[in-house]
Formats: C-alpha cells, sequence, structure tokens
C-alpha cells in the first residue's frame, strides 16, 4: 500500500498538467484518475529515471514507465509537436511548452500506453498478444480496436499506394514515424505488417493523448489532417497536402477526420467509466 501511494505521488506531479489544458475541458483532472486507476490494477508499477538518452518508455513487461534525465532536444521538439491550437479562454497555445510541460505531455502519453495494456488483456485475456491480430481480423470490435484499425489502414494505404517508392513513412502522427520502430528479424518487429501495428499503435496513443490534454487541441488536429480551411488557423498559414506529407503524415478527408473525432469520444467516454468503476 505504501508503494502505491509512493508511486501515486509521483504521477500527481507529473500529471498536473498545466492550467491552459485544463480551463475549457470537460475532462478535468482525467489524467491523474487515470493514472491512478492504473497503479491499482498494476499497470503501473513505478516510475525510473533514464539517461541513454531523451526518450521516454512504458514497459509492458515489468509495468514500469521510464522517464529521461535529458531534455527533450528543441529540434526534437520542433518535429514532434503539433503546434497548432489556442485556448479561447486563457489566449495560451494549447500545444505544450518545451521542457517541463513537455515532459508532463509525454509522461501522459506512457500513461496512455499503460491503459493500452490494460485494454488488451481486458479484451483479449486468454491471449493478450495477440489482441492486434483479433483487432485487424474483425474479432475484435472495441473502441480501441475500431481506432487502431483505422491507423493500421491509413499506414498500409500509404504503402499500396506507393509501393516500392515510397521514401519516407508516412501515418496519422509524427510520433508513429519513429525508426526504432523498423522491423528487424532478428527483433520483436520481425516484417512489415507488425512494424506497421506497432507504428499504428502509437498513432492510436497519440490521438487519445491530444484529446486528454485538450479536446480544443485534438480537434484542431483532425481540421490540420483534413486540411479543413473552415479553420482560421488552417486557412492563415495556407496548409497543404505537400505540407502534411513533408512532416510525415497522411490526409484524411472531412469525414475521416469526423468518423475519428467519434471513436476518440468513444474511447475516452468509456475511459471515464471504467476509471469511476
Amino acid at each position: 500500500m505504501k508503494d502505491k501511494e509512493k508511486i501515486k505521488k509521483r504521477i500527481k506531479e507529473l500529471l498536473d498538467v498545466p492550467q491552459k489544458a485544463v480551463e475549457g475541458d470537460w475532462n478535468t483532472d482525467i489524467e491523474r484518475r487515470l493514472g491512478f486507476f492504473l497503479v491499482e490494477k498494476g499497470y503501473i508499477k513505478g516510475v525510473e529515471k533514464r539517461d541513454k538518452d531523451w526518450g521516454f518508455m512504458y514497459h509492458s513487461i515489468t509495468k514500469r514507465i521510464a522517464i529521461s534525465k535529458k531534455e527533450m532536444p528543441h529540434t526534437k521538439w520542433e518535429q514532434c509537436i503539433f503546434k497548432m491550437g489556442i485556448n479561447e479562454k486563457t489566449k495560451e497555445n494549447l500545444f505544450p511548452s518545451p521542457g517541463k510541460e513537455t515532459e508532463k505531455y509525454r509522461f501522459l502519453h506512457e500513461a496512455n500506453h499503460a491503459y493500452q495494456d490494460y485494454l488488451c488483456f481486458l479484451e483479449s485475456p486468454e491471449d493478450p498478444g495477440s489482441w492486434y491480430q483479433k483487432s485487424l481480423e474483425g474479432e475484435i470490435m472495441s473502441c480501441y480496436g475500431n481506432l487502431f484499425v483505422f491507423c493500421f489502414q491509413k499506414r498500409m494505404q500509404g504503402d499500396e499506394e506507393e509501393g516500392e517508392k515510397r521514401k519516407k513513412e508516412k501515418g496519422i502522427s509524427v510520433w508513429g514515424n519513429a525508426p526504432n520502430y523498423n522491423h528487424k528479424e532478428d527483433k520483436e518487429i520481425p516484417n512489415r505488417a507488425s512494424e506497421v501495428a506497432v507504428r499504428a499503435q502509437e498513432d492510436a496513443n497519440e490521438l487519445v493523448t491530444m484529446f486528454l490534454w485538450h479536446p480544443d487541441y485534438f480537434n484542431i488536429y483532425m481540421d490540420y489532417l483534413s486540411l479543413n480551411h473552415d479553420n482560421y488557423q488552417i486557412r492563415e498559414k495556407e496548409l497543404t497536402k505537400e505540407d502534411l506529407e513533408k512532416g510525415g503524415l497522411v490526409e484524411i478527408s472531412k469525414e475521416e477526420a469526423g468518423y475519428l473525432r467519434e471513436l476518440v469520444v468513444s474511447y475516452v467516454e468509456e475511459m471515464k467509466k471504467k476509471i469511476a468503476a
């Protein structure tokens, strides 16, 4: 019990999101409640420091989140953090600033991976590792399953359209494009399909993280991916499909953006119920 309380205290610090990401958000305090829930369920058993690089990581075997002692390089922050969105109440940027805010955002991302781990066991208790294949085959039809399948199909669509000419990994999020997910036969990612599955998992996780940070942050990202110039911020920047491709992102239709909104809202509503149960 003392160990759990100690972990919760650390999580409370790491998920103490800035006011700009709370003001006007109907999910107020869900970040910390999610963290506490995962501690109670045994899906976060500790937080540890790592000094190898600037990465954060959730270890599904040990159920521990590793956070770097090193600050995320500014060039990586520029590359990985979606930098659009204004909180209409505070008039501050919704996206996390470099440093402590980004650390909290990235910890939230890893806590979401722990929740994904929990869902895989809940929805495929006899073999959690088979959850992804079952979802792709339509055996599992759940909020997370549908979100994962959409992200997977979008990445595979790029393969089908570009084939061997494909020069760059592209998907729903920048985080899913990380080179460490490249398949290697002697590693845990033996083929292209398993590589895409890992990348799609990252995409799905990042969409939920954006929504939990603030729904408006997620919403403008949907407008961004669908090049919805009805949004004045998108219109002012005169964004094009080529702009998305340069950032390793795929364009989605307005209808697909609406579908993703429905999926993520359903996912978070389900999360809230499980946390409260």
